[in-house]
């Protein structure tokens, strides 16, 4: 395998490009661009929600430490009237759902658990994953994760029976891969990558439709689900500003800066978050769901969301190469070890043997 000479991204990758001093696309053109409005734009937004006793806005907590942390910036420090939910599914760990408890109760805000019935999204999950164990595309491998676009739906939900106007989320361009199924784009350098649109989404997916056996009926079989999950894709999606009209989404670190450090301090020295001890890497360890699919990209294509994020991170001069590189090898390590018990969990351990767990190997150079 070969690897980008500055990041860890490797010329098997579509669109990779490397020019001749070993660079990869994604490094030439720095990907993904990213430039906070600052602090400042976001207090000037608050002013406009603040007075009266009602809650001002509604946080997304997933009990990893972005969230924790945005909702501790927000209620702590901002001084917003802040209520926070998470989405509770099968495959959310029971640390990160402690954490989330933990942080809320010790900032003093009231949380709430959303879900979707019961096992159902195990069952969206399980549908999809034996869809592309059969026939592995990016496409089936997104949609296994179809059913946690429902939280933005859910969110919404919560926010409009409690007059809450502003839902608040802790998503960050630095953790977007640029081999996704749904690819970021921008035609202005200065500009934020977004999601590509509605009808190019809709057409890449007819046609895994009609190329991928299987993937037809799986999608049938959870037909309502699965639509409004494609149109709540994001919490900026136009769907959602028709159904919610009076609910306005915000990203944090679309105005403040992401620091995974800064972070991580503030939050152990500030509140009850704790991270947890059995992993290699704290990001995305509120899921299980997350190994399997670190597994099903690691097959397909040689590498996987967390040499994405790493890479994004080098970029950003927030870790060396030599450094993300270490990184890389003792997450490929864990998700190699855990990938069974995650299988098991999830009640697909009758596809244990068609599961290749050497393609983690592929993480040295």
């Amino acid at each position: 395998m070969i690897r980008c000479s500055k990041c860890l991204l490797p010329s098997s990758l579509p669109r990779s490009n490397f020019n001749d001093k070993g660079e990869c696309f994604w490094c030439q053109t720095n990907y993904p661009i990213y430039k906070p409005k600052g602090e400042d734009r976001l207090l000037t937004l608050f002013d406009t929600y603040r007075g009266g006793r009602s809650p001002q806005c509604l946080v997304g907590v997933s009990g990893g430490k972005d969230s924790a942390y945005v909702l501790m910036k927000i209620a702590r420090e901002f001084g917003m009237k802040a209520e926070a939910f998470t989405y509770k599914h099968s495959g959310a760990t029971e640390h990160s759902l402690q954490n989330a408890a933990r942080v809320c109760e010790n900032l003093k805000v009231k949380h709430h658990f959303v879900s979707l019935r019961e096992s159902e999204h195990l069952h969206v999950f399980q549908s999809f994953f034996k869809v592309w164990i059969k026939n592995p595309n990016v496409i089936s491998a997104a949609m296994t994760c179809v059913a946690c676009k429902h939280m933005h739906i859910l969110a919404n939900e919560l926010a409009k029976s409690r007059g809450i106007p502003l839902v608040i989320w802790a998503n960050c361009p630095i953790e977007d891969s640029p081999f996704l199924a749904i690819n970021l784009k921008s035609t202005n350098p200065d500009q934020q990558y977004v999601r590509e649109g509605l009808m190019a989404g809709a057409i890449r997916l007819s046609k895994t439709m009609i190329k991928t056996p299987g993937f037809t009926g799986a999608f049938i079989r959870h037909l309502s689900l699965c639509a409004s999950g494609c149109l709540a894709l994001t919490p900026a999606a136009k769907y959602l500003k028709f159904r919610f009209p009076k609910q306005r989404q915000i990203f944090y670190f679309d105005f403040c800066d992401w620091n995974p450090y800064t972070i991580k301090q503030e939050l152990i020295q500030n509140t009850d978050w704790r991270p947890p001890s059995d992993v290699a890497d704290d990001w995305h360890s509120d899921c299980t769901f997350h190994i399997i699919k670190e597994y099903m990209y690691q097959k397909m294509v040689g590498v996987s969301y967390i040499d994405g994020f790493l890479s994004n991170q080098i970029r950003r001069e927030f870790i060396s190469r030599d450094e993300a590189l270490i990184k890389l090898q003792s997450a490929k390590r864990y998700l190699a070890n855990n990938l069974e018990n995650a299988l098991i969990s999830s009640g697909l351990e009758k596809y244990l043997p068609e599961i290749d767990f050497s393609c983690f190997n592929k993480s040295t150079i």
